[in-house]
């Protein structure tokens, strides 16, 4: 009996030392898991209300389209601009402006375009000069242009440098103009943004303070 007893006493005790072991080793790989990729929520503390979103698109400049801004935006129906630095993501936020009419609630600053800003923005995002390149799968955007008619939205461009992607609520004909494989199954579009693309969007945030002026 006393051996038996022995005997159960070490099998328990190994038993709790591996689980022991393995808590602590998945706790250790939860650590660093949080370190590699911290919570999205972490980033918004300073996120804006829903209140101070829409009253300031009434203080928005009023600018119009112009034919140098190219297709489409030449012919779309607009009279302001908002740009939005946020912390988008794919499943829960990949737009400034979610599919109820609602501002997101993890945008930080907000900054309204100048007809001159608008201008040289739009002007880029519909060349071919700016699309062509490969992107990744990820898409957590900073960057989101809202076009307002008075206080209406009528479009908007979420744009995400890290995985080089854009989603855009109307089609721009320039993001799918290099095809491969045109005609067959497998078709696609490099629609990632070249060099000269995210060029003219780093310039963009760099003028109004935003996240990808600052970092690379």
């Amino acid at each position: 009996m006393k051996l038996f007893n022995h005997t159960f006493i070490c099998q328990s005790t190994l038993v709790g030392l591996a689980f022991f072991m393995f808590s602590c080793q998945k706790k250790a790989e939860l650590k660093k898991s949080a370190e590699v990729h911290p919570p999205l929520y972490s980033k918004i503390s300073n996120a804006l209300k829903e209140k101070v979103l829409v009253n300031y698109i009434q203080t928005a400049d009023i600018i119009k389209p112009h034919i140098k801004n190219g297709v489409p935006f030449h012919k779309l129906d607009y009279d302001k601009i908002i740009a939005y630095d946020f912390a988008g993501d794919e499943e829960t936020y990949p737009n400034a402006i979610d599919k109820k009419g609602r501002f997101v609630p993890v945008i930080i600053k907000q900054q309204f375009l100048t007809q001159k800003q608008a201008d040289q923005i739009l002007s880029a995002l519909s060349k071919n000069s700016s699309y062509g390149e490969s992107s990744a799968a990820c898409f957590q955007p900073h960057l989101g242009l809202v076009f307002f008619k008075g206080t209406q939205k009528v479009n908007q461009i979420s744009i995400c440098l890290n995985c080089n992607s854009s989603i855009t609520e109307i089609d721009i004909p320039a993001r799918t103009h290099r095809v491969f494989n045109k005609g067959r199954d497998n078709e696609y579009s490099f629609s990632g943004f070249t060099s000269a693309g995210k060029s003219a969007i780093i310039n963009l945030c760099k003028n109004i303070n935003f996240y990808y002026g600052k970092n690379k």
